[in-house]
């Protein structure tokens, strides 16, 4: 069996690794959208770049992206919108529905 101070060392051992590893993760994230920003201001010094979960973002709020030596919006996909939408038709579809059921509910205990 253990004694109370091995188990403490231990336990200190295992977080000051698990800081150092996410120190490490850390500083490569930082270092790379760096990079990024770094890459952008070569194109146009003048730009204000915003990263976000390592998604590049101008002044805009447009997400950009680098190719060929030219800065790009990144372009919304059809399917992507088609599927919001068809999303968006089955709230709206719910919502009346819901509102129908409460009317019937309030028609009842109207006064006449």
């Amino acid at each position: 069996m253990k004694s109370a101070k091995v188990k403490k060392m231990e336990r200190k051992a295992k977080h000051k690794a698990l800081a150092v590893a996410k120190t490490v993760k850390s500083r490569q994230r930082r270092l790379d959208n760096k990079a990024k920003r770094d890459e952008i201001h070569a194109i146009d010094p003048d730009m204000k770049v915003r990263v976000i979960d390592q998604v590049t973002y101008n002044e805009h709020d447009i997400e950009i992206m680098v190719e060929n030596g030219k800065i790009k919006a990144v372009e919304i996909f059809e399917p992507e919108v088609e599927e919001f939408n068809k999303g968006r038709a089955i709230d709206d579809q719910i919502e009346k529905e819901r509102l129908f059921g409460f009317k019937a509910l309030t028609n009842r205990f109207k006064k006449k």
